[in-house]
């Protein structure tokens, strides 16, 4: 069986998309209805719907919140599985190499941006840690890297890979679950 083409068309708008947000635009702000039902809409997909949405009121905080020890690893357990489940399925239909290609194009202008808008977020907040933009930048990219691989896969909207990247293209970082709460940043 010949491989498909990888979805161009889906992974080209995704990757259009990313090199345009100001990632961490909306940080700290309070959220948004639509916000709110990004994240809901995420955390009912992955099973995690009656988990309660906290936004977060600045660096200093989101920073806590990133390193502290009481995370929640079932979510991320969950995210790995749909992820395993997308490649797999997206290489079958494009070929292994094709995909890998098309996910790197579609995330490479996301990632650049991320680095500098997350190092001039946190200069601008008055927060010196290199490693605390760059961890918030790697979050945009890998978003923006499963949100990609949804579309490569054809995955549907609704699927919770999108919801969590329109969290990023809205300017927010979603931390994820901790101390049992879904952290927005």
């Amino acid at each position: 069986m010949t491989p498909e083409p990888v979805a161009a068309d889906a992974v080209a708008a995704l990757a259009r998309r990313a090199a345009s947000p100001s990632w961490f635009a909306a940080v700290g702000k309070a959220l948004t209805e639509a916000e709110r039902a990004d994240a809901a809409s995420y955390l009912g997909a992955l099973g995690f719907a009656a988990v309660a949405i906290d936004g977060v009121a600045d660096w200093p905080q989101a920073k806590a919140l990133a390193d502290a020890p009481d995370w929640d690893p079932a979510w991320w357990d969950e995210e790995e599985r749909l992820r395993i489940g997308l490649l797999d399925a997206a290489a079958a239909r494009h070929g292994r190499a094709r995909l890998l290609e098309a996910l790197s194009r579609a995330t490479q202008g996301a990632s650049d941006r991320a680095h500098g808008q997350a190092a001039l977020a946190t200069i601008r907040a008055g927060i010196a840690d290199l490693a605390l933009a760059r961890a918030a930048a790697g979050a945009v990219t890998q978003a923006c890297y499963l949100a990609a691989l949804a579309a490569a896969a054809a995955a549907g909207a609704e699927h919770p890979f999108h919801a969590k990247f329109r969290l990023f293209e809205s300017g927010r970082w979603p931390l994820g679950i901790v101390a049992g709460r879904f952290r927005l940043f």
